[in-house]
């Protein structure tokens, strides 16, 4: 029997946590800094959100149950502490290790990518239903971008009826979107189309969705944002032109946290177990 201390987190770490309980081992949270300090020294396993931070100073949680700084937390980190995390940016990742800590970012495993990939996809479309009054079916809708989030929605909304259009950089990518019977076309042709299309789905943590490209849009265009920061939009740029856009950050935790959350707690058990070895 093992104990996992989950810090921060949204509803998927909570469903972790359940899951890690019901395969016989033991979960406790941590959501303030007196918790952490109580808690940190007995944990066999200390489990950070996905992503770990999105403001550079505090641990991914939920603001209502209290809220960690990454500095707390490497304050109380020890020398042969295991630490889980999902994508740590460069500083954390290295603060981690500078204290001594083992540290295994879980989202680098393939089998929890693809499946977020597959959430994500699937909290796209959800947005995309609820945020328009015209069908998919029939509908035109522009995909930058062909990650695994982008090749999971594209192929998603092909199957729904939707003529899908993926702009990339890489000619790599753009023929991977033809081969799935999507057109492809590169990032600066997109201002060429964009009257066409019904929605656009954005992927890309740079502005590739700008003032020449938003002013062809039409009016009813609906846009979903799922980048970080900078992202991909320019969103003071669509307001101006009553454009529609949904900021749809971290779908898996407001869309399907349960899926989310088994699949991030299975994956970090397989690690804790040798099962798995984190990719480089």
């Amino acid at each position: 029997m093992k104990k996992y201390l989950f810090v921060g987190g949204d509803k998927r770490q909570s469903y972790a946590a359940a899951y890690i309980t019901r395969a016989g081992n033991i979960a406790q949270a941590a959501f303030t800094y007196p918790q952490l300090r109580a808690l940190i020294g007995g944990a066999d396993y200390i489990v950070l959100p996905l992503p770990v931070s999105r403001d550079g100073i505090h641990i991914s949680s939920m603001p209502e149950k209290g809220l960690i700084t990454l500095e707390e937390l490497l304050f109380e980190l020890k020398k042969g502490m295991v630490v889980f995390a999902g994508m740590p940016d460069e500083y954390v990742a290295e603060s981690i290790k500078c204290k001594g800590a083992e540290l295994y970012d879980y989202y680098k495993i393939e089998t929890l990518s693809l499946f977020n990939s597959i959430s994500t996809a699937e909290g796209i479309i959800f947005e995309l239903i609820g945020g328009s009054e015209i069908n998919l079916h029939g509908s035109k809708t522009l995909v930058t971008g062909y990650g695994k989030a982008a090749s999971a929605v594209a192929v998603r909304l092909l199957g729904l009826g939707s003529e899908v259009t993926v702009a990339a950089r890489s000619e790599r990518d753009r023929t991977a979107a033809l081969c799935v019977r999507c057109k492809a076309i590169p990032l600066y042709e997109i201002s060429d189309i964009a009257e066409g299309f019904d929605f656009v789905v954005n992927t890309v943590p740079a502005r590739v969705i700008d003032d020449k490209i938003i002013s062809k849009l039409k009016k009813s265009c609906v846009m979903v944002e799922i980048a970080s920061v900078p992202f991909g939009i320019d969103f003071e740029c669509a307001e101006k032109h009553g454009i529609k856009v949904i900021k749809a950050p971290s779908l898996p935790g407001r869309i399907s946290p349960v899926s989310a959350g088994e699949a991030i707690a299975k994956t970090i058990q397989s690690i804790a177990e040798g099962k798995v070895i984190e990719n480089e």
